[in-house]
């Protein structure tokens, strides 16, 4: 068996699974990355999954050694189902395989759950009821006075609100902050008002083009200089707060301000189809969200194993020129490649930033 045949063998999927159960979305992003909201985009819409057949992926998912499940859309809560579902795989049990006093111990335990939403039809009784299943919520933050022009809606301090009852209920809730020229400004009062709402963690995504986002590139990207006060200002304020956050798109090594960062994870590899992959609303499989290249249908997800597109991002076949003599260009996957796809055409282009240095 080759090198690359038996990295794949027994199973083969990350261990995070995102589930896109609906298209369907409240709010008009300026920012949003989902490949169906592009004009003249690739991504075939379809029927979206029934309720029993979500289960049914759950179901397989787990029993493939799945232990993350993700869900989101869209907007996860325009569907009625939503809980019955996450009933469903809180009933579930997955292999969680864990170090332990130095060894690899194995257990079967139900899934982590997580439930990422705008907020806006959230409520209380929902808050409790992630309370009650262990479920992490992720709510979108775009800023505070640039809120309803990112979104369309006025929604901030509902948000803010949703943060409120996780801390009073003791819940793990996450400020999920895309960061763009139009927000960038009240960054650190975004951060701080999240904070002190009751939010534990921060998720800073950077603006990247797809989707919608696509069309309002120009306004929305952030520049080099953006990208690094972006980085300086979120560590300082979760210093002072105490509290700690990541970056979730990941960035090229140039880009990185030369300090040590102590309170936010800065990452600079792809996770598509490594740490985590995606399911569309009709059941094709994508290596990440941002994807407009649709795969096999969950259903037949073993033919992932053959399917060169799913293997480029598996083993990193990809390879940005602008690696090639750079200093910090081991380790570095140069930006989001799926973005770099969409705007370049080429799963291997340099992010438009990047920099050799």
């Amino acid at each position: 068996m080759s090198g690359e045949a038996s990295r794949l063998a027994p199973s083969f999927l990350p261990t995070t699974a995102v589930l896109e159960v609906t298209g369907r979305c409240n709010h008009d992003c300026l920012f949003c990355s989902c490949p169906w909201y592009r004009a003249g985009g690739s991504y075939e819409t379809g029927p979206e999954l029934t309720t029993r057949e979500w289960k049914v992926v759950l179901d397989k998912l787990c029993a493939m050694g799945v232990v993350n499940v993700a869900f989101t859309g869209g907007e996860a809560l325009l569907r009625d189902d939503l809980r019955e579902m996450m009933e469903h795989a809180a009933g579930l049990q997955a292999e969680h395989i864990e170090t332990k006093g130095g060894r690899l111990v194995s257990s079967l335990k139900p899934p982590r759950l997580y439930l990422l939403t705008n907020g806006r039809l959230f409520t209380r009784e929902w808050m409790d009821w992630c309370r009650t299943r262990a479920v992490q919520p992720s709510f979108s933050l775009p800023g505070l006075t640039a809120f309803r022009e990112l979104t369309g809606y006025d929604g901030a301090d509902h948000v803010l609100q949703c943060f409120s009852w996780a801390r009073e209920l003791g819940v793990s809730a996450v400020a999920n902050i895309t960061v763009t020229r139009l927000n960038l400004h009240e960054l650190e009062r975004t951060i701080a008002a999240a904070l002190a709402a009751g939010a534990r963690q921060v998720l800073l995504n950077r603006f990247l083009p797809g989707g919608r986002g696509l069309a309002h590139a120009a306004r929305l990207e952030l520049d080099a200089d953006g990208v690094r006060e972006m980085l300086n200002v979120a560590e300082d304020t979760l210093a002072r707060a105490g509290a700690f956050g990541n970056v979730g798109t990941e960035l090229p090594r140039c880009l990185v301000p030369a300090r040590e960062f102590k309170h936010l994870e800065v990452g600079s590899r792809c996770s598509a189809a490594q740490g985590f992959f995606v399911v569309g609303p009709e059941g094709r499989v994508r290596v990440c969200n941002h994807s407009e290249t649709q795969l096999a249908p969950v259903w037949n997800i073993d033919e992932l194993k053959h399917d060169d597109y799913w293997k480029t991002f598996a083993f990193r076949r990809y390879a940005p020129s602008c690696r090639a003599g750079c200093a910090k260009g081991d380790g570095c996957d140069a930006g989001c490649r799926e973005a770099m796809h969409i705007v370049a055409g080429d799963v291997s282009a340099p992010d438009r930033l990047a920099v050799p240095v």
